[in-house]
């Protein structure tokens, strides 16, 4: 395998590999570098859905995203009769996948069935670095803080953000808390988690004081050092890691003939099984 740095603060493109052979102690070297560099964008010559799925299911847990019975694992993402730059409505907003539910998401991939010509860009954010560029008293101030989550407009969103539409039959008054440090389930690093998406307020303290803190913060990790895009091109799988990384579309016009964009997504959540007595490597890259 070949990586390479992409341009921006973090990620790499990885190539020359063939990820339906894959080996174990290749693919804990692909999660070595998933983890320390946020997030991977593996060139290939082309996947089926099936050969997709099983590649995923070594990386963790697919979440069913759809009713489609063959592959229920795969969420379709199209600027097909969509025009986001109208409509200000799904993912063009800062946000963690999962992070409205007790279970949260470990990595989301997108496969890039058609890929536009200009635009349609996913932006990155590293929460892990942004945690870490914190002074120790506002670390040891944030520590032992637990965020409530409910999904839809977040008390912290930027004022560009697009409105998130819910999954089908939400119950949008559902409301979860998480950390707002999370220790990494696999390397055990610490990172600021979901300050913005779908972040309500601060368990314990006052709504007005626990938004301004979220407000703070989102300002805070979505400065220039810690934020990063890429545009798809045609077969790139990229893969990110939900524990230390925000994300958000960027909106694009609806599609026309050289201009279509078509992503097949497939959230995770668990640990890779490939991990489980080869853990002690991932801090050996």
């Amino acid at each position: 395998m070949r990586f390479t740095s992409l341009d921006g603060a973090f990620g790499q493109a990885v190539d020359s590999f063939d990820i339906r052979t894959l080996a174990d102690a290749d693919l804990v070297v692909l999660l070595q570098k998933l983890y320390a560099n946020r997030f991977l964008v593996l060139k290939t010559e082309g996947l089926t859905k099936a050969e997709y799925v099983a590649f995923a299911k070594r990386l963790g847990d697919p979440i069913p995203l759809s009713s489609d019975p063959e592959t229920p694992e795969i969420a379709i993402i199209s600027n097909l009769k969509t025009n986001t730059k109208q409509s200000r409505l799904g993912a063009a907003h800062w946000h963690t996948d999962q992070s409205f539910r007790k279970t949260v998401s470990s990595a989301t991939m997108l496969y890039s069935v058609q890929a536009p010509k200009a635009g349609g860009a996913t932006k990155f954010c590293n929460m892990a670095a942004a945690y870490e560029a914190l002074p120790a008293t506002t670390k040891e101030q944030l520590d032992d803080l637990w965020v409530e989550h409910r999904h839809g407009v977040s008390v912290s969103a930027p004022k560009d953000d697009h409105v998130p539409l819910p999954p089908r039959g939400w119950d949008q008054s559902y409301t979860v808390h998480h950390p707002l440090v999370r220790f990494h389930p696999e390397t055990r690093q610490k990172s600021l988690y979901a300050v913005t998406g779908s972040a309500q307020g601060i368990r314990g303290m006052e709504p007005s004081e626990g938004a301004r803190l979220l407000q703070e913060l989102t300002q805070h990790v979505l400065q220039p050092q810690f934020v990063t895009a890429y545009a798809h091109q045609l077969h790139d799988l990229v893969v990110w890691d939900n524990p230390t990384v925000m994300h958000s579309a960027t909106p694009i016009d609806e599609a026309t003939p050289g201009n279509t964009r078509v992503l097949h997504r497939i959230s995770l959540r668990g640990s890779p099984s490939v991990l489980g007595k080869r853990r002690h490597l991932l801090n050996a890259a």
